[in-house]
């Protein structure tokens, strides 16, 4: 009897034993199992995310050749521009007109990649887009300057004079006289076509004498800027205007406002510009004007 147990107490151990090894075996072949289908699928999606870091850098690639083929379109443009605008002051010289601001590019300030680690454009982008800014700027002074220059060299019929331009447009003290001066911004001397009246800002500006708008806007050199044609040839200019009151082919009296006195253009303070011209030719204005 004694034995009969101990039979059955091993052969109760050994079935625990062999549930217990089953069950490890399961355990570890569904272990094996999981473990080899997520190398598999780890492997597969290395293999994916390779192909895109791959395209990915075939695509950069091109936008770096593409954006270097804009640069070097934006370059010869620039060049071109500056020609241009040489001509241009050329041109107003020959008119003795004042000259316009030196070209020193007004780039404007795009913050790049190299500057703060983060993301708003790449440094070539930046440039390229200082440099189209630049061209803006410039092109708008070209577009100016001719601008006045074709009012002045249109073809006007020959008309009586409607009286000489004698009033003072302001009234102030006379802080440059026509004729040859050392330039304000340095490079030797110019010839200042004008006078230079200090007034307030913001004083309005009267025409000297009856006559016709041929040009109110804004010009590189005078900043905002009013012509008059008072017949027989002769125009006066009403330079560094901060306000404009007329528009061009309005026709004006003796005394009536046509702006306000600022500092616009190339100017170095608050004051009004003003020139009178016979035939094209600039004439001190003390000539014509009355004590």
């Amino acid at each position: 009897m004694a034995r009969l147990r101990t039979v059955l107490r091993v052969a109760r151990h050994g079935q625990v034993a062999a549930l217990v090894l089953g069950v490890v075996i399961t355990l570890g072949t569904a272990v094996a199992w999981t473990t080899g289908w997520r190398h598999s699928n780890g492997a597969e999606e290395m293999r994916w995310l390779r192909v895109r870091l791959a395209g990915k850098r075939e695509l950069i690639a091109r936008q770096r050749l593409e954006m270097a083929e804009v640069a070097a379109a934006v370059d010869h443009l620039a060049r071109t521009a500056g020609a241009v605008g040489d001509r241009a002051e050329q041109a107003r010289r020959l008119a003795h007109m004042e000259e316009s601001r030196d070209a020193t590019p007004d780039l404007l300030h795009l913050t790049s990649l190299a500057e703060t680690g983060g993301a708003i454009v790449s440094e070539d982008a930046a440039r390229t887009l200082e440099q189209l800014a630049w061209l803006e700027g410039e092109t708008m002074g070209v577009g100016d300057s001719l601008a006045v220059l074709t009012a002045l060299l249109k073809d006007r019929p020959m008309s009586a004079s409607k009286g000489m331009p004698s009033l003072w447009p302001v009234h102030g003290l006379v802080t440059s006289s026509f004729g040859m001066r050392p330039s304000p911004y340095g490079g030797g001397r110019e010839l200042h076509p004008g006078i230079d009246i200090q007034a307030r800002y913001g004083m309005p500006v009267t025409a000297g004498g009856d006559g016709k708008v041929i040009f109110a806007g804004r010009d590189p050199g005078y900043g905002g800027l009013v012509v008059i044609d008072h017949g027989a040839d002769v125009d006066t200019f009403y330079g560094h205007l901060s306000t404009l009151y007329v528009r061009e082919g309005q026709n004006i009296r003796r005394g009536q406002p046509l702006g306000a006195v600022g500092a616009s253009g190339r100017a170095t303070g608050v004051h009004l510009h003003y020139e009178v011209r016979v035939h094209g030719t600039p004439v001190d204005p003390h000539r014509y004007l009355v004590n």
